[in-house]
């Protein structure tokens, strides 16, 4: 073997070394993740593919991902520990073979440095790593979608079941698939009548996930499609914001997409493949509106192409530039290469950490909520939840998703509230169906503030305002869950107007930021926007006018906080006692304790 070659697969080795070192360095695992490993769990377990067992709903859109983690947990593999495999092991795939791809393209052959370009690109993006270890099938996906263009763009009829696997991965492979077929129509490759039939045979492979979907889940699509998807304008400019971010994080503000198409003249039957499927697909995830998770997940299956139509762009426009003319081009386009990696790597760095350190919190929180419903709550609960991934794995319970990823009623029936404001893209929600649902317990994502839309949403409905108050002990600490309160049955009536429950949640805001007189403002707001029942903001303003030497307001706020509240208004209680307690009115400070001691409890 020469010896130029030797050094090109060292270095080849080395970026994926490097990959691998960078992925196990995030060690996190995303919360979305745990919905299928809760599939798994139950499928393992004999309960089907459910999220809740005897509940069949499509929750999922990753059969085959799915399917993957439970052989290997059949085998013994730990399933968090087997999908982190999965995935990494994928995006060594996806070097690997983008680099084999890189090679055979005209102009590449004999080339030492270059065919290394893309796998370098790979390596430096922190996307790419992140992804390929947290625990969802980004990668897995990735490196079919890669595959099939590959065997496609080499007239390999092998393509049509690596997408209908792909398919059974993520749905965005049938659209990739339909893609190249119209490529290979509209440049001749195929005639229509050979089009057909692989159209045909694409359908022969997918048809069973169909026909399983109808049959056990009585549906024709995955729940999440009904959950995630919209129509409107806010959609569209969510989408554009989604790429707009990709651009100036990973696409040289827009340059990965101008560049192409500057060279697109010069381009090979398989880069103008690529060029179709890349450009396509990013028109795709404009219109269904960018992603609800956060560092470009979306982008990551077509990543790989963008790099290939870069780099294989300046090489072109260099060769065919008077600049160049008779010059040796290569080192100039290496030290662009290295500047755009190096952008790559060290520009978005800062919001990776700041991604893993919030997702790691996220499931560290959700974890212990779970565990400690699992040993104070009775074993029949049912709860609802906003971010139901690792609460829902840990907990065993009856979980009602607020956000209908895995319920159908929310999903197909969201409710429409003008003026709720959210920065969470996840935005169906149905409060009628929680409250009928009569959960025993529901969690925010935030604790005692709410965020979400469907979290939101709750306050307005009269039966949770009085029907459910926040408990913070049993172990629970300062993680608030809101728990069903004993003996009410009263109407379910509807308050017209979202704006406290909007300022209730700014005041909590401003006093976690130490801004007292914002927060109290607010919450005063809150109260004088609200209904006669909402007693929530009343804790706020009762302990600030206390730190701030008001004790005599401060104990008026609390004490109407548990009037309103038919005295379950636990977080005024607390503050109302300590303050008995350091004033030396231990008696009242008992009475408030004694009272609490009965309802600020999970059991």
């Amino acid at each position: 073997m020469p010896k130029l070659k030797l050094i090109q697969y060292a270095i080849l080795i080395l970026f994926c070394a490097v990959f691998i070192i960078i992925a196990i360095s995030y060690s996190f695992t995303q919360d979305d993740a745990f919905i299928s490993y809760r599939y798994v769990k139950n499928f393992l377990n004999g309960d089907g593919l459910t999220f809740n067992p005897g509940e069949p709903v499509e929750g999922y859109t990753s059969l085959f991902f799915i399917l993957l983690l439970s052989f290997m947990g059949r085998l013994g593999i730990d399933i968090i520990v087997a999908s982190k495999i999965i995935g990494v092991t994928s995006g060594v795939a996806i070097i690997l073979l983008s680099f084999i791809w890189s090679r055979k393209l005209p102009g590449f052959k004999n080339e030492t440095v270059l065919p290394l370009a893309v796998p370098f690109l790979l390596v430096a993006n922190g996307a790419f790593a992140y992804w390929a270890i947290s625990g969802m099938e980004t990668l897995l996906f990735s490196a079919l979608v890669l595959l099939g263009l590959y065997l496609a763009a080499n007239k390999k009829l092998l393509f049509i079941p690596i997408y209908a696997i792909g398919t059974l991965t993520r749905p965005e492979a049938g659209l990739i698939f339909l893609i190249i077929l119209a490529f290979m129509i509209y440049t001749r490759a195929v005639t229509i009548k050979n089009a057909l039939r692989y159209f045909a045979l694409f359908v022969i492979f997918v048809i069973p996930q169909f026909v399983f979907r109808i049959i056990y889940y009585n549906d024709i699509l995955p729940n999440p499609f009904y959950a995630k998807t919209g129509s409107s304008v806010e959609y569209l400019v969510s989408g554009f914001e989604y790429i707009w971010l990709f651009l100036s994080q990973y696409g040289l503000y827009g340059g990965i997409l101008l560049i192409p198409l500057l060279a697109a003249k010069y381009f090979s039957r398989p880069l103008q493949l690529i060029l179709a499927v890349s450009f396509i697909y990013t028109l795709y995830v404009l219109l269904i509106g960018g992603d609800v998770l956060h560092c470009h997940r979306f982008f990551i299956p077509v990543i790989t192409l963008f790099y290939m139509l870069l780099v294989f762009s300046l090489v072109y426009l260099a060769k065919n530039s008077e600049m160049f003319k008779n010059k040796n081009y290569n080192s100039t386009i290496i030290a662009v290469i290295i500047l755009i990696g190096a952008f790559s790597y060290f520009a978005p760095a800062g919001n990776i950490r700041g991604f893993l350190t919030a997702e790691r919190g996220l499931v560290n929180k959700m974890t212990h909520l779970a565990f400690i419903l699992k040993k104070h709550a009775k074993a029949d609960r049912k709860i609802a939840c906003s971010t139901v991934g690792a609460f829902s794995y840990y907990s065993d319970a009856r979980v009602i998703d607020m956000l209908g990823l895995t319920n159908r009623n929310i999903a197909k029936n969201p409710q429409t509230i003008d003026r709720i404001q959210s920065t969470w893209k996840e935005r169906n929600y149905n409060t009628p169906y929680i409250m009928e649902s009569d959960p025993d317990f529901i969690i925010f994502s935030t604790g005692l503030k709410p965020s979400a839309p469907a979290e939101k949403a709750l306050f307005l409905s009269s039966k949770f305002r009085q029907g459910y108050y926040p408990v913070f002990g049993a172990g629970v600490g300062m993680k608030v869950i809101y728990k069903r309160r004993p003996g009410f049955d009263g109407e379910d009536i509807y308050f017209p107007d979202p704006l406290f429950v909007d300022l209730f949640a700014e005041a909590i805001n401003h006093k976690m930021r130490d801004e007292y007189d914002e927060a109290f403002a607010t919450a005063f707001q809150s109260i004088m926007k609200g209904p006669p029942d909402f007693y929530l903001p009343l804790s706020i303003l009762g302990q600030i006018q206390l730190e701030f030497g008001e004790p005599a307001d401060g104990v008026t706020f609390l004490k109407e906080a548990l009037k309103r509240s038919g005295g379950y208004a636990t977080l005024a209680a607390d503050i109302l006692a300590k303050y008995y307690e350091a004033t030396g009115d231990s008696a009242a400070a008992e009475e408030i304790n004694l009272a609490q001691l009965k309802i600020n409890r999970l059991d």
